[in-house]
């Protein structure tokens, strides 16, 4: 029984995890059309904005101070995937070390501005939680990652998670990059 119960809920976090990238790739659609046509043309456009997904199999959460977390994600993915929406489509990995060297880098880097993401963790109830990141740290012989973190939405307090995580997945929004010289497959 354990075991349906097992399938069953690895099956949920898929399908939610494949609607809410279908949702998310909308949204970005939506406001991309309106956004051109408020008078951006595609000429104008350099490269594709990309939206990163990195998988742990574990990771913690804890408080720095009242409104600052730390999000630890151990035994990660070797590599990101990260993939584009219209009109370019372009889907491809880059390894995590690359992915860090890369946040403060360029104009438009998230160093500038912080990035939005969605943590999704697989525990005795799925959650997600919408935060915006900072400070990436990553330690490629542990194969860890942590970041510094802030709530959006709903959530304000580190007390509604737990500290220890199971599978979690986290979704970054808008990472841009130039496809030729930054991203391997």
């Amino acid at each position: 029984m354990k075991l349906i119960d097992s399938m069953n809920v690895q099956k949920f976090l898929l399908i939610f995890l494949v609607f809410s990238l279908v949702s998310i790739m909308n949204a970005v659609s939506f406001f991309s059309t309106g956004y051109a046509q408020q008078g951006q043309t595609e000429t104008s456009i350099e490269s594709p904005q990309f939206l990163a997904i990195q998988n742990a199999q574990s990771g913690t959460i804890s408080e720095i101070n009242s409104t600052t977390f730390l999000l630890q994600l151990n035994d990660l993915a070797d590599k990101l995937i990260l993939f584009s929406d219209r009109p370019d489509r372009v889907v491809v990995t880059q390894s995590n070390q690359e992915f860090v060297g890369n946040w403060t880098s360029g104009e438009e880097s998230f160093r500038l501005d912080p990035p939005n993401a969605v943590l999704v963790v697989d525990d005795q109830k799925e959650d997600t939680i919408e935060i915006e990141l900072y400070n990436p740290k990553y330690e490629s012989e542990e194969r860890k990652i942590s970041y510094n973190f802030t709530f959006l939405g709903n959530k304000t307090t580190v007390s509604d998670l737990p500290n220890e995580l199971g599978k979690s997945v986290l979704i970054i929004d808008s990472f841009p990059m130039a496809v030729n010289s930054q991203v391997t497959d």
